[in-house]
């Protein structure tokens, strides 16, 4: 497919171009496509297929020069990409706080090494931003195909400059034994990542060596012959027909809980593939329906649309209060569509027709003009932490917010058995612990009002925490950060140091209502499992509290009220009400009170957080933020209000003494 000479445009590869991206700005937008992602897998076998087009064409004629190869893919993606990328740094000034900003700063400079793909893969975790309104989130494809181009030049150069003529049969042979390293990996990184449940399959996502196999998927097209057997025409109308549904299916059916890439990668890449290769051997129905007009366009400016539909709907989704309705989503599309139009017309076009940057010269000093003023920037609001300064006094108060935790401690299995506990209250050396907070990601952010009190107490506690990992034993759900089945020996041995440690009282919190929304919660087998942990501590000396989760919000609380364009009054409109959280999450009252029989303690911290009228849930005190998030409190609102609350639930209850934390008399007659 790869002839001497100048190679046939092919209008049914734009019509693709259009399929992928569409798919792609759907599924972002949450208005149809729920694998839409398969469309950046799409436009890598495009890139492979084009890119070594023209690599062995010009090999072949023997004038191949890796300068003007580069050059060639600069103009291609450096303008539109520059200017995106700047106006995305400009936006960010005026709508980002500003640990956003310093993170956005990372990405860009990231970006503009061509290592987007690398920041991301480490830019992960159950404290960090969501994706989704992360501007430059979409760089990470461009970051691997830019890694591509640089290295399939040297390896097809390679190819050709060390075998015998350079033999055609040799190169394919080569991208066969290559494209299938990167497959295995691919499939070994999904497999591992299902294994293990935490955040280790994003290398397998994002970067080159497990992805280049779809890449040289289309690489390998380039070279292959016509085969005889695709001069059949109703062989080529099927294969073609079939290719189409092997990128569409995908495209309806995956959703983002589908193991990818690995295997499920294969189907739109093959469909790709096949679609591209029987219509190389002739027509095809498929390929005139993917060249008509409208679709080429699309594809035309699918590079723009794809560049800039990403930043308009992350800004979009980080500055509402609530998740993107349908139609401002469809709005903020057609937007970008008008952008990319706009951006292709005026930007991309003049640099790939030399009417801008006419010399190669010219070519280096725009991207590295581009580059610097990228790289300045992004230094800019990585030295000042994101120019804080930008905001008033109050609103940069608030948004420290956001910042605002401590007590983050992910502990593991090992860490547990061998007695490496986060020490809170009292931490005079030789004191036994005599309390334990054990919990998720909510008993983190409970830890400074615990700790407080403890320390107030003069006594000396622990706390065993990893995010999304429910303190219950003989269960557990497959949760994005949480142990997954590793939670069963995690807890057990939580379990097993209550009792050599001989710790009086164990305190359970977590954002219970979490756990509902998993496949296949079975709420009986949970209060079943809640009432055996609260038996077996109780068995094991200690007396178990029941934490009830404090009232959570669908926004970002301290982005919410640091938005200059937000009123006080439009955020607590927003606030929940007590009839919106009934607290118990997926525990049975009945199942409380047999706790309580049991010896145990049920608190309640949702009355602490009601406005004067008692009607809604208030996100503040006196000025200051509660939350650093949505779902999280904040160090300082867990001391404005579990702290208060410990001291009128708790404080009667215990009284400390050397060596260990006693019941007051009234708790030794009420568990007698």
């Amino acid at each position: 497919m790869a002839h001497r000479g100048k190679l046939v445009y092919r209008p049914e590869i734009d019509g693709l171009r259009a399929v992928a991206v569409l798919t792609i700005v759907l599924y972002h937008a949450g208005i149809c496509f729920a694998g839409g992602f398969i469309g950046v897998d799409v436009f890598f076998v495009i890139s492979g297929f084009l890119v070594t087009s023209l690599i062995w064409r010009d090999l072949e004629a023997g004038n191949f020069s890796f300068t003007d190869f580069w050059v060639r893919r600069a103009r291609r993606i450096v303008p539109a990409l520059v200017v995106v990328t700047v106006a995305t740094l400009i936006a960010g000034c005026f709508l980002l706080l500003p640990q956003d900003l310093e993170n956005l700063g990372q990405a860009a400079s990231s970006q503009a090494i061509l290592g987007a793909n690398f920041h991301y893969c480490g830019d992960f975790g159950y404290f960090t931003s969501m994706a989704e309104e992360k501007p430059l989130l979409h760089t990470w494809s461009l970051a691997v195909e830019e890694q591509f181009y640089l290295l399939a030049p040297l390896l097809l150069w390679a190819l050709v400059r060390f075998t015998r003529d350079g033999d055609r049969k040799t190169a394919i042979n080569v991208l066969v034994v290559v494209g299938f390293s990167s497959l295995a990996m691919s499939v070994y990184g999904v497999a591992l990542s299902s294994e293990i449940g935490r955040g280790e399959g994003r290398a397998t996502y994002y970067l080159l060596h497990t992805r280049a196999w779809e890449l040289l998927l289309g690489s390998l097209l380039a070279l292959l012959p016509i085969a005889t057997w695709l001069t059949r025409r109703p062989l080529r109308e099927f294969l073609s027909a079939a290719g189409l549904l092997l990128i569409l299916a995908p495209a309806l059916l995956y959703t983002r809980a589908t193991p990818f890439p690995g295997w499920a990668a294969v189907p739109p890449c093959l469909g790709t593939a096949l679609i591209i290769w029987c219509h190389g051997a002739g027509t095809t129905m498929i390929g005139r329906l993917l060249s008509i007009r409208p679709l080429v366009f699309v594809g035309l400016i699918s590079y723009s649309l794809y560049l800039w539909h990403w930043p308009l709907l992350a800004f979009g989704k980080y500055r509402s209060l609530a998740p993107l309705e349908w139609g401002y989503s469809l709005f903020l599309v057609m937007v970008s569509f008008a952008i990319a139009v706009l951006s292709w017309k005026f930007i991309e076009t003049p640099f790939r027709l030399r009417q801008l940057a006419t010399s190669r010269r010219a070519v280096f000093a725009w991207t590295g003009w581009g580059t610097g003023t990228i790289i300045a920037a992004s230094l800019l609001f990585m030295v000042t932490k994101g120019i804080p300064q930008r905001l008033s006094p109050a609103a940069r108060a608030i948004a420290e917010a956001s910042a605002d935790m401590s007590y983050i401690h992910e502990l593991s299995t090992a860490d547990i058995r061998a007695g490496r506990l986060v020490s809170i209250g009292d931490r005079s050396s030789g004191l036994r612990p005599q309390a334990l907070v054990w919990g998720d990601s909510h008993a983190m952010a409970a830890l400074a009002a615990f700790d407080a009190f403890f320390q107030e107490r003069g006594i000396a506690a622990q706390a065993a925490t990893h995010s999304s990992t429910v303190p219950v034993k003989d269960w557990y759900s497959e949760t994005r950060w949480g142990l997954g089945k590793h939670s069963l020996a995690y807890n057990e041995a939580v379990l097993a140091h209550v009792h050599e440690q001989k710790i009086s009282d164990v305190f359970l919190v977590a954002a219970w209502h979490g756990y509902t929304a998993h496949e296949n919660f079975d709420r009986l087998a949970f209060n079943a499992a809640l009432l055996a942990t609260a038996r077996e501590l109780v068995d094991n000396g200690a007396r178990p509290w029941i934490l009830l989760t404090a009232p959570f919000h669908s926004f970002d609380v301290p982005r919410a009220l640091a938005q200059p364009l937000s009123s006080r009054d439009h955020v607590h409109s927003r606030c929940k009400t007590p009839s919106q959280q009934a607290g118990l999450g997926p525990m049975n009252s009945e199942t409380l009170k047999q706790i309580e029989a049991l010896g145990g303690r049920v608190i309640d911290p949702r009355p602490r957080f009601l406005d004067p009228t008692g009607k809604r849930y208030v996100v503040e005190i006196n000025g200051q933020t509660l939350y650093r998030d949505g779902f999280h409190l904040s160090a300082t609102g867990a001391r404005l209000t579990l702290l208060p609350l410990l001291r009128d639930e708790v404080n009667h209850q215990l009284a400390p003494h050397r060596g260990g934390m006693r019941w007051s008399q009234r708790a030794v007659r009420e568990r007698e």
